[in-house]
């Protein structure tokens, strides 16, 4: 039975020759089931054949951005790890001066780290920076930007377009932000004019904007 069965696969699969053919012809003859074996599977291939076959909805990217975590550790975090977990290192006398500066640095910036949260409590707590992102898009009907400071949302900011520029200004509070535009409401693009890109973690990329920082 497990040889009429790979027949039957290489059939369906159109891989079978004309001598395979006509042994499973042959074997359904005096086995019912493995005829009837053989239908339904032809049935099942039918109808998924011809079933609808649903598209994603245009938000399906935008939702699945909106679940995912964007953490990155502290920098006291990074520095203390740096410094402290296990490693196996070859001391020379290069290694240790290395060590020492590396020492000398970390202990510095450790220093300075409450000053810079201050700032950086300022900053956030500051008033919110104008400003303006623009696209090139003469072809297209509707431009939006979906993004972190509006949780991906595909219809929240709406770009205004005139002569196949688009652009639109936002109040945004000082922070890093990843967006991309979201052309006739379906294509994802990420700004051409960005400082800087990041991975998606869906083989594509997001534009990062850095406000006040």
């Amino acid at each position: 039975m497990d040889r009429e069965r790979k027949i039957i696969h290489k059939i369906l699969d159109g891989d079978a020759d004309e001598s395979e053919k006509r042994a499973i012809s042959q074997s359904m003859d005096v086995d019912p089931d493995l005829r009837k074996e053989l239908l339904g599977i032809t049935n099942a291939v039918t109808m998924l054949e011809q079933s609808e076959r649903l598209e994603a909805p245009g938000s399906f990217t935008a939702e699945v951005m909106k679940k995912l975590p964007r953490t990155r550790p502290a920098t006291f975090v990074r520095i203390r790890n740096f410094l402290f977990d296990r490693r196996v290192l070859h001391w020379n006398m290069a290694t240790a001066l290395t060590a020492a500066v590396v020492v000398l640095v970390s202990a510095v910036a450790m220093t300075a780290l409450p000053h810079q949260a201050a700032q950086s409590d300022l900053g956030q707590a500051g008033t919110a920076a104008l400003v303006r992102l623009t696209f090139y898009a003469p072809r297209a009907h509707t431009v939006a930007v979906a993004g972190d400071f509006n949780k991906w949302k595909l219809n929240a900011d709406t770009l205004q377009q005139n002569s196949g520029i688009w652009s639109i200004d936002l109040k945004l509070k000082p922070g890093v932000y990843a967006y991309s535009f979201v052309v006739d409401g379906n294509s994802w693009v990420p700004d051409p004019g960005a400082e800087s890109y990041e991975e998606d973690g869906f083989g594509s990329r997001n534009a990062v904007l850095r406000v006040g920082i």
